[in-house]
């Protein structure tokens, strides 16, 4: 075998991720693209749940009490082979490895003891891996949204005082207003000017990688950026933190505890911490030029990240072929 020919279902932008490009790198076999039923390895991603065919699925099988996960296999089970691919499920979503057969799994979730699977957080995505000669185009992956790659150099370095100096105003990007979203917005935009950006706030944007701005290029005319995540689950850890930190905003997030895994909690404010009183005291906190002073001398990594696990785990992979 001269290559190894892969195809992808349900993942996005696949042959510009980190994984991928380990892959390349470290193999001595070229990955070309192949339709699914020739395909020595198969990318299977998380972002089926929300098609025409998942939805007819799911009302079929809720109207006469079957288990879905009986049928959301039917895609795969369907080809016409007289081999196994290698099956990989990716995600940078907090989504369970949908129930089929993989071989391996890559998600964002701590705790998980499986040698088979692989915590690789959104984030780290967009990192800047020059120096493994992991080298993407700035239209991809997030900095299609952000305007660049992480400079770990910049991540490494106190926010610095600059965002003292910029109007004490919020700005937010969504695409939903899901709870606790709205409430967090009604919150603050009560005490603090607030400006909202992206699909749920102006419909002329599909989508956000199809917006007409870089999101540093807005953020840069706000002291406040708020950053929640999408829910709360322990290793789901978005790209919005870093975005908000190398804009020079102070990011003010949602997310479980065991953020501080990823991040210095010293260089942002988390949300979670002043739900009881309706963050009343953060509010007021925020009117505070000592309290604020805080986050100044604070990096959002103590220390450089690595690729270490990621090559290992790219290195088993590719022992199998």
């Amino acid at each position: 075998m001269n290559n190894i020919k892969y195809s992808k279902l349900w993942c996005h932008d696949l042959e510009n991720t980190v994984i991928f490009k380990l892959l390349e790198n470290l193999s001595k076999k070229k990955f070309v693209k192949s339709n699914f039923n020739k395909a020595d390895i198969i990318f299977i991603g998380p972002y089926d749940n929300n098609s025409i065919k998942r939805k007819i699925i799911k009302g079929f099988t809720n109207k006469l009490k079957i288990n879905e996960k009986y049928f959301i296999n039917l895609d795969i089970y369907k080809m016409k082979r007289k081999f196994n691919p290698l099956r990989v499920f990716i995600t940078h979503e907090n989504y369970e490895p949908i129930p089929f057969k993989y071989d391996y799994s890559i998600t964002p979730n701590l705790g998980i003891s499986d040698d088979t699977h692989l915590r690789f957080p959104s984030w780290k995505d967009y990192i800047d891996w020059s120096e493994y000669d992991i080298h993407r185009d700035n239209n991809t992956l997030n900095s299609r949204r952000f305007g660049e790659y992480y400079s770990q150099d910049q991540l490494i370095e106190p926010q610095g005082e600059f965002f003292l100096k910029k109007p004490r105003k919020f700005c937010m990007f969504t695409s939903h207003l899901n709870e606790p979203r709205k409430s967090i917005i009604s919150f603050f935009s009560n005490e603090f000017e607030f400006n909202g950006y992206g699909p749920y706030f102006d419909k002329k944007v599909n989508h956000h990688d199809e917006s007409n701005f870089y999101k540093k290029d807005i953020m840069k005319n706000y002291a406040f950026n708020l950053c929640p995540h999408n829910s709360l689950f322990p290793g789901y850890y978005e790209e919005k933190v870093p975005d908000a930190y190398l804009s020079k905003c102070l990011p003010i997030t949602w997310a479980d505890q065991n953020i501080d895994y990823d991040f210095n909690p010293e260089s942002f404010i988390n949300l979670i911490e002043y739900t009881k009183d309706n963050y009343a005291s953060l509010i007021e906190n925020l009117k505070s030029e000592s309290f604020l002073k805080k986050f100044t001398d604070k990096p959002l990594f103590v220390k450089k990240k690595n690729l270490e696990n990621e090559i290992k785990f790219v290195e088993k992979i590719i022992s199998q072929f």
